[in-house]
């Protein structure tokens, strides 16, 4: 009975090592090529220069304000799948000498009937999110909201700073928390600003 066991325990941990590397593969393979896409259409220039000359990164990189930066990650089971979910994000770098900056940039790579699937606007869906949340509370007249991620769990979490038509571009008016639920595209904020 023991001779029978040992092969499928070694069976069972070599297809769960399989499933954990071609994970790992499709999360490198997604982001690397999100990379791509995000340069080549012109919404971030190539990373800063490490001489820091923003004429010359200016120059390299004519559509561009923001430069990419390291792509950050979370990971979560966040549709209880058995299969794991990833949140990837960074915050675009001003290259050219300014002080704007903007939202992190954000893709979600999650399962769906074994298979990833990408949402690459999540960043705007979130803003807008926001901006409808507000709107509920009586806050109007937003024209600009940035948002900074935290993580991935059940929900993806962060901070956002919305600017109302009266603030100054350094000073948003109002600012909080946020939770939006990737399943039922559900929104809750926290206004820290009342």
């Amino acid at each position: 009975m023991k001779k029978n066991i040992i092969p499928i325990i070694a069976i069972g941990l070599m297809t769960y090592s399989c499933n954990a590397q071609q994970k790992a593969t499709d999360f490198i393979n997604e982001t690397e090529k999100w990379k791509k896409e995000l340069v080549t259409n012109g919404e971030v220039g190539n990373p800063c220069r490490e001489d820091n000359n923003s004429q010359k990164w200016q120059e390299e990189n004519p559509k561009a304000y923001l430069g990419l930066q390291e792509i950050q990650s979370s990971e979560s089971d966040f549709n209880s799948d058995g299969i794991k979910d990833g949140l990837f994000y960074f915050s675009a770098e001003n290259c050219v000498g300014g002080s704007g900056s903007g939202s992190d940039f954000g893709m979600l790579i999650y399962s769906n009937n074994g298979e990833f699937l990408t949402n690459k606007n999540i960043t705007q869906t979130i803003e807008n999110e926001i901006q409808t949340k507000l709107a509920e509370i009586e806050i109007s007249g937003v024209y600009k909201i940035y948002i900074h991620y935290k993580g991935l769990g059940k929900t993806i979490i962060g901070e956002y700073f919305a600017w109302s038509e009266e603030d100054a571009n350094c000073c948003p008016s109002n600012n909080g928390a946020f939770e939006y639920n990737p399943i039922d595209l559900t929104m809750e904020i926290e206004n820290k600003s009342e």
